[in-house]
């Protein structure tokens, strides 16, 4: 999946806020006070913890990040295909808290068994962290040529929650702290982080 330009413009300035942090104020260069229309010079003072927090000596407007990215699948497909050769092979899907995956790739054609034609494979992960329950990442299901795979040649972890394993009793697990929701909904992956 490519993206378009604007579509590309918009995961860029995703990312960028992962990468960089907030900006200030993305309308006004750096070094260079941040005014909004109807402004004073002189500002009125604002409460703290009110919203956008106003710096009196240098009247620069503080604007805390977000809580929240959202990422639809079209942007990540479009980060898959832009950054990796997975773009080529792999297609993901969201459904509510549940991501498919799909692979077509093209197997040699000097393999003794298919040559030349089209591996195929899917598969279906339920994924939920914070939502009110017990995080989990569950492997539900993968399908090869069309045969759903038994749990014993998957290793025995098909229907198992993974994440509920690693963490055991420990709640505090450090690879959830900070994060205050994962979730999957149609069409998007949403991830909230904690003050």
């Amino acid at each position: 999946m490519v993206l378009s330009p604007r579509e590309k413009t918009v995961v860029d300035q995703k990312l960028q806020r992962l990468e960089a942090g907030s900006s200030p104020n993305p309308s006004a260069p750096p070094g260079q006070q941040a005014f909004r229309p109807g402004q004073s010079a002189e500002a009125p003072a604002i409460r703290p913890g009110s919203g956008p927090e106003i710096d009196d000596r240098n009247l620069r407007i503080y604007v805390p990040g977000s809580k929240t990215l959202k990422l639809t699948e079209r942007e990540i497909n479009g980060l898959l295909n832009a950054n990796t050769d997975l773009g080529k092979s792999v297609r993901l899907e969201f459904a509510q808290d549940a991501i498919n995956a799909y692979l077509a790739v093209r197997i040699p054609d000097d393999f003794p068994i298919g040559g030349g034609k089209m591996f195929r494979a899917r598969g279906r992960f339920r994924v939920s962290i914070g939502n009110g329950g017990e995080p989990y990442a569950i492997l539900e299901d993968v399908t090869v040529f069309g045969l759903s795979l038994p749990k014993a040649w998957l290793g025995g972890i098909k229907g198992e929650n993974l994440l509920g394993q690693a963490i055991g009793d420990n709640k505090q697990w450090k690879g959830i702290k900070g994060i205050k929701s994962l979730r999957v909904e149609p069409g998007a992956l949403v991830l909230e982080v904690e003050d």
